[in-house]
């Protein structure tokens, strides 16, 4: 029986990004194909330290021991927890699975210490989340990422895009690398949602929804302006921004200066029920953004039969065809995006296709059974190579 050590600095109710995300749900389609599935995690209050659920086995290391510094000596020093609290837990491993580079050192030192093979997968660079390498501390990071693709048996990275940057950044060859898009489960649209409409807005207004941190990576400046834009034309538009950010405030303050803070609706960060309930109820949803490894809350609206506006850039670019499933706009500009929401919400006949196609795209693509097919893939290719080389051990 195979043991899959997943390390990730996030993992439910840990939920920092989409990573937490991805990795709870692969590691449960695994385990239901008879995968034994050990998660190494980091604490949270009130989650217990051990625990065992739907097949998958979960340690929760401890976070914070020592005094940091700073947030790279925090993530070093977690990265030695992991190592010491899941030792008990190792016998028998056959692979080693990290996720981005704050787990990095950890899965190293395990790949050397067990002689096992491992694998990384590559959700987003330092140098694409800052638009460049700028400082010492980025500068740590990016070689910390490139010591990981190094190290590692194989690469996944979530789209084309991402090979491509991968490559770029490490100089990595393309054999080395799998694409394997990370997959979504589909919105229950048979749940009834009576009355969470009138919540946000009135019969009369149109929804436009942004789903994603407030930071500029993700566009919401874009999205704003958009928006002041558009209701500079009509006034039965009323934009619902769901998380949280840096820019939060300053975005608020924005919309309140241009006195159209009553058609804004800054909900914070939501549950999953509730997020899910704002994807049936809107009447498009838009992701502006800058730098877009992949774009899972694209797919997320797209499983609830929602047209859908996108930056031509990244990960986004491949999940839209534009015209089909949802439309695309050129990055950074609120202008273009602004028309694009209006083309949609003026014609409910083009939403409609544009929703409907979305829909059977996801189900077709990114199912989680899908993706859990093509991961085992990789393992089943890594441990043919590692059973013909010098590290193997019968």
């Amino acid at each position: 029986m195979r043991i899959l050590q997943f390390l990730s600095w996030e993992y439910p109710p840990r939920i920092v990004g989409g990573l937490a995300r991805h990795v709870y749900w692969l590691s449960r389609e695994l385990a239901r194909r008879g995968v034994e599935v050990l998660v190494v995690t980091l604490d949270y209050p009130g989650a217990p330290r051990f625990e065992y659920v739907d097949g998958v086995k979960i340690i929760r290391v401890r976070s914070y021991v020592l005094p940091s510094p700073d947030f790279i000596s925090w993530v070093h020093q977690f990265n030695i927890w992991m190592i010491k609290d899941a030792s008990d837990e190792l016998h028998d491993i056959s692979i080693i699975h990290a996720h981005d580079w704050l787990s990095a050192l950890s899965a190293i030192t395990l790949k050397h210490t067990l002689r096992k093979p491992l694998v990384a997968t590559i959700h987003s660079t330092e140098y694409g989340r800052r638009g460049g390498i700028f400082n010492e501390f980025q500068k740590h990071i990016h070689e910390v990422e490139w010591r990981l693709t190094y190290e590692a048996w194989r690469i996944i990275v979530c789209s084309e895009y991402m090979r491509g940057e991968v490559m770029n950044l490490f100089n990595l060859p393309s054999d080395k690398i799998d694409v394997i898009p990370n997959g979504i489960n589909p919105i229950d649209l048979s749940k009834p949602i009576d009355n969470v409409r009138r919540r946000y807005a009135e019969d009369w207004e149109k929804i436009v929804l942004f789903v994603g941190r407030l930071v500029h990576a993700k566009g919401i400046h874009i999205f704003v302006e958009a928006g002041i834009d558009l209701l500079d034309r009509r006034r039965d538009v009323k934009f619902i921004v769901v998380g949280d950010g840096v820019l939060k405030e300053e975005m608020m303050r924005r919309v309140y200066e241009r006195g159209v803070s009553h058609k804004f609706f800054f909900t914070g960060f939501i549950s999953d029920n509730d997020l899910n309930d704002l994807y049936r109820i809107c009447d498009v949803a838009v992701f502006p953004s800058i730098y877009e490894p992949f774009g899972i809350v694209a797919l997320e609206a797209m499983s609830a039969a929602k047209p859908v506006v996108v930056s031509d850039v990244g990960g986004l670019s491949s999940l839209v065809i534009d015209g089909f499933n949802g439309v695309k706009v050129p990055p950074n500009n609120p202008y273009a995006l602004s028309r694009a929401i209006e083309k949609i919400i003026s014609n409910p006949t083009f939403a409609e296709y544009l929703g409907k196609n979305g829909f059977n795209h996801v189900y077709q693509n990114y199912t989680w059974d899908k993706i859990a097919d093509k991961t085992l893939k990789t393992y089943s290719q890594v441990l043919e190579a590692y059973k013909r080389s010098s590290w193997f051990k019968a």
